[in-house]
């Protein structure tokens, strides 16, 4: 039972045990010939057809919602829609049968008390009239779910992009805020002393990143191959920055998938912010791939003033939500921290 049927329990409650008498009330004037006459109107098998009817129409209303969310949360309508029609057609015809030949059996052998040849005989009998009612609370029931299901992505996409403008917009601050200025500048001013050669790979690295994160602001996802250019940049300038007291170790990439822009540049970047980095405690950040997923892990020695809300890893798992249904990773032991992020595949 999905986590909506929990937690709407007593409405679903109260509206079954509206349904019974609503149903019951419907096949009663609509759909018996003869149940409001008088000899049968005021008899126990008037009561017994109005209690049938009304088990029989919550029966068949509340499972058509639960073959509705089922099938919503296996197949939903916008990744395989004809698939998702057959399937759910054939589940309503197979649930169909079913209820109806389970309510005859209860109440033909231990309600009426009929015999095994009689119950089998009658059984079955308003399977096709029953079906087309069904199949009418389904139509019912996927046009309300669709409507729904709608609504939900055109919310969840206004919040992706309101959390894309807010990761965009952090990630580019953090890169051209005061702090990283004056740090690649004063590593710029020494490197022009004792190595220029080094101090014009410097300047190349670092406007390569900016150019970078400029032109990916406004796309969903990146090349795998292009945002690793970019991580490297970064590592340059950093490794530059701390000398040894900083290593990367990058894999090699096993496949040609995207990844969101920034995110392993984010993982990477949240390790040095985190962590100490110094000679006593040197700070290693590894970034292996496989064919489905990019693991960036480091070493785990905490700095004791931090200086990060954590905001940029929560925006990355949201980020990957609306993206893929695999999620994000996140693993932090005694003396690690570790995130697998998936790959994407475009379609």
């Amino acid at each position: 039972m999905s986590t909506y049927w929990k937690k709407h329990w007593k409405y679903h409650l109260i509206s079954s045990l509206l349904i019974v008498p609503l149903g019951g009330t419907i096949n009663m004037v609509f759909l018996c010939n003869n149940c409001l006459d008088e000899p049968f109107l005021f008899s126990d098998n008037f009561w017994l057809s109005f209690t049938y009817s009304g088990v029989a129409w919550v029966s068949f209303w509340k499972g058509s919602e639960l073959m509705v969310d089922f099938w919503d949360s296996k197949i939903p309508w916008i990744k395989a829609p004809i698939k998702r029609f057959i399937l759910s057609l054939f589940s309503i015809v197979v649930f169909v049968y079913l209820v109806v030949w389970g309510l005859d059996l209860f109440f033909d052998l231990i309600v009426l008390e009929k015999s095994w040849e009689d119950t089998i005989k009658d059984t079955g009998a308003p399977f096709w009239s029953t079906l087309w009612i069904t199949l009418g609370i389904n139509v019912f029931m996927h046009g309300r779910a669709f409507l729904l299901s709608w609504r939900q992505s055109a919310i969840d996409n206004e919040r992706l992009k309101t959390e894309q403008v807010a990761s965009q917009y952090n990630s580019l601050k953090n890169q051209v805020n005061p702090h990283f200025l004056f740090n690649s500048l004063n590593v710029l001013s020494t490197l022009v002393y004792d190595n220029q050669d080094k101090a014009v790979e410097f300047i190349r690295k670092l406007s390569q990143v900016y150019r970078y994160v400029l032109e990916s602001k406004d796309e969903e996802v990146v090349p795998i191959q292009k945002e690793m250019d970019f991580v490297q940049n970064f590592a340059f300038l950093q490794k530059i920055r701390f000398g040894d007291n900083l290593n990367f170790k990058i894999g090699e990439i096993q496949s040609n998938k995207f990844v969101p822009p920034l995110a392993i540049q984010i993982l990477a970047e949240n390790a040095i912010k985190h962590n100490v980095v110094s000679e006593k405690d040197p700070l290693t950040v590894k970034i292996d791939f496989d064919m489905d997923s990019c693991t960036i892990w480091n070493n785990l020695k905490e700095k004791k003033v931090k200086d990060s809300t954590g905001i940029g890893l929560n925006n990355l798992v949201e980020r990957y939500k609306y993206l893929t249904d695999t999620p994000v990773e996140v693993e932090k032991g005694d003396d690690f921290f570790k995130v697998k992020l998936p790959l994407l595949t475009i379609e």
